[in-house]
């Protein structure tokens, strides 16, 4: 496979779906690859361990200069909205309590488990500096700095602070696929978390639009400004 400068590595196709409409993957140690003309988009499943293997098997197939971990992410500030950007040149991992960050900032925490109001609020109190959460970010950091990549987090808001997230957590196998099927079983017995289910749908949407847009506009950023000094689009 052809080396690629800029790898972008998300959970699901959905987060990237408007970028990616028209693709068609590759697939490599239970990655999706799917090339761009100069990037490429690792889709590797949901959470750290997920992150990490996707991580590392687009580093080892095409040797990337700068990396992105992007995705759809919930607000720890009542200030963002729906659809909103954040970008961090770090990440954090709240189970390790390490930060990664070359250089820059760490606006993005991650955890291994989605959040609601009141465990959002205990993270925003323990990490002041974040304004989001997720559950991928700092495991692509941690290979970024481990191999003197440059990396950036690129993150859409997809529930905001007081949203009450319905248990997706519990739909994700070993391998970080989200178990749809099973969820909605779960779900249609439970008419509670029917207009929250409706919600995060709609809010999710129109994260991928706004993620696909900001993803793409670093993308065109960097072709007209190559990395240098280990520094592009900070």
């Amino acid at each position: 496979m052809p080396h690629k400068g800029l790898a972008i590595v998300a959970a699901m196709r959905r987060e990237l779906a408007p970028l990616l409409r028209g693709l068609r993957p590759q697939q490599a140690d239970a990655v999706e690859f799917f090339e761009l003309e100069s990037a490429v988009v690792a889709i590797g499943g949901i959470g750290r361990n997920a992150a990490r293997r996707a991580a590392e098997a687009v580093v080892a197939t095409y040797s990337p200069d700068a990396m992105i971990s992007a995705g759809v992410a919930g607000a720890l500030s009542p200030a963002l909205k729906i659809g909103e950007i954040v970008r961090s040149r770090g990440a954090v991992d709240a189970d390790r309590g390490m930060v990664f960050s070359a250089g820059g900032d760490a606006r993005v925490v991650t955890v291994s488990s989605v959040n609601g109001p009141a465990e959002k609020r205990t993270i925003a109190q323990r990490w002041k500096f974040a304004e989001v959460v997720d559950m991928e970010a700092a495991a692509v950091a941690e290979v970024a700095e481990s191999r003197g990549i440059w990396f950036t987090a690129i993150k859409a808001i997809s529930d905001e602070l007081d949203f009450e997230m319905p248990p997706v957590g519990k739909f994700v196998d070993g391998s970080g696929r989200f178990e749809t099927l099973r969820f909605a079983a779960y779900i249609a017995a439970r008419p509670k978390w029917w207009s929250a289910v409706r919600q995060l749908n709609l809010n999710s949407r129109t994260a991928s639009v706004k993620l696909s847009e900001a993803v793409q506009h670093l993308i065109d950023q960097r072709s007209q400004t190559p990395v240098e000094g280990n520094v592009v689009g900070s």
